[in-house]
C-alpha cells in the first residue's frame, strides 16, 4: 500500500470520527478513540442481526417452511 492510500484511509476514518489526528513538527499523529469504535461495532452487530433475520425468513420462505 503506498503511504498516499494510507493517508487516505486514515482521512476517510478521521471523517467517520474512528480517529483523530495530532500534528506535531511534520508528522501527523493518529490516534484511535475506542469509544467510537464500539459504538461502530454495536451498530454492525445490529444491522448482522437484521440480516441474519432476513436471510433467515428468505431460507424459511424458499423451503417451503412456515
Amino acid at each position: 500500500m503506498t503511504r498516499q492510500a494510507i493517508t487516505k484511509h486514515l482521512h476517510v476514518l478521521r471523517e467517520a470520527g474512528l480517529v483523530r489526528a495530532a500534528r506535531r513538527g511534520r508528522e501527523h499523529l493518529w490516534e484511535l478513540d475506542p469509544q467510537q469504535l464500539q459504538q461502530a461495532r454495536r451498530c454492525l452487530d445490529e444491522i448482522a442481526g437484521q440480516w441474519e433475520s432476513a436471510l433467515g425468513r428468505l431460507r424459511d420462505f424458499v423451503e417451503g417452511q412456515p
